[in-house]
């Protein structure tokens, strides 16, 4: 079994599950970004400017409302692109907002949890940990 574990950032004096990744998008373009690591959150949502930076077209993006933490609706484009995880290449859906202003991304399960046998929390040790088969 293998393992990529990503250590908690310390945010404004608090360790969270916040770890680097790679989108791409078209013509070659990736960009380098974080996301916080959301059990809670079925979908993955990044800021519209990252898609900006990866001159991704959103134009026939399919359009979704999620429901926020304060029980809100954003507005967002779904697009599958590839995204990396340590050395882990995934395609999944990624939905971009101009409205998520929580100050991070959100790595969210469909698509991205489903590809590892398991995502652990290591409160204590401070570390997320992304299992293969």
């Amino acid at each position: 079994m293998h393992s990529l574990i990503f250590p908690y950032k310390l945010i404004n004096k608090r360790y969270i599950p916040v770890i680097p990744l790679i989108l791409h998008g078209s013509r070659n373009a990736k960009i380098r970004t974080e996301a916080f690591v959301d059990s809670g959150a079925t979908f993955s949502i990044f800021n519209i400017d990252i898609a900006k930076s990866l001159t991704l077209n959103l134009n026939n993006a399919r359009e979704q409302f999620f429901v926020v933490g304060d029980g809100s609706f954003i507005p967002a484009k779904v697009i599958k692109i590839p995204i990396e995880i340590g050395n882990e290449k995934i395609i999944a859906d990624i939905a971009f907002s101009e409205k998520l202003n929580i100050g991070f991304n959100l790595l969210g399960r469909k698509g991205i949890f489903e590809y590892f046998e398991e995502i652990a929390f290591n409160e204590k040790g401070k570390e997320v940990i992304f299992r293969l088969k």
